[in-house]
């Protein structure tokens, strides 16, 4: 482990390791050194929905390598730009959660190759769309059919 990846993880394990960085991006570091990264899109497109962007857990030195961080500075500094940069590499999913009572339903969106969207559901099931989508209404109404077509 690298200096710089040294001192995040003990920034990180001070917080315990739960760190909400002064642009508003949540960083949390499971029990097994994995790290996911969330950043809401504000305002979402509708009141019961979750939208944002995430990384999803990757082991430690990965996420320190994907960010390319230098020390905790440029993780207090990280910005949601920086987040965008990370989702057109593929390395980063826009999430849409349904939030209805106490039922959540998430899927996740990341870029492919050729102009198309890989999307995850909660299980790790994959398929693929032949299209990008561009706005958050695309997301969510994709998000609300596949629900229901699931039975929900």
């Amino acid at each position: 482990m690298t200096r710089a990846a040294k001192h995040i993880y003990t920034f990180l394990d001070d917080h315990l390791g739960i760190y909400d960085n002064p642009q508003g991006i949540e960083f949390i570091m499971n029990l097994d050194d994995s790290v996911f990264v969330v950043s809401p899109i504000n305002p979402p497109p509708e009141p019961y929905v979750d939208f944002g962007l995430i990384y999803p857990g990757q082991p430690f030195n990965t996420f320190v390598d994907d960010f390319q961080f230098s020390g905790t500075r440029a993780l207090q500094a990280l910005t949601p730009e920086k987040m965008w940069a990370l989702y057109n590499k593929g390395k980063v999913e826009i999430y849409c959660t349904l939030v209805v009572k106490v039922i959540f339903y998430a899927l996740y969106f990341r870029l492919a190759k050729n102009n198309r969207m890989i999307v995850r559901d909660d299980y790790d099931r994959e398929h693929q769309l032949e299209m990008v989508f561009t706005n958050p209404q695309q997301f969510l109404d994709y998000t609300q059919s596949h629900f229901y077509q699931e039975g929900g």
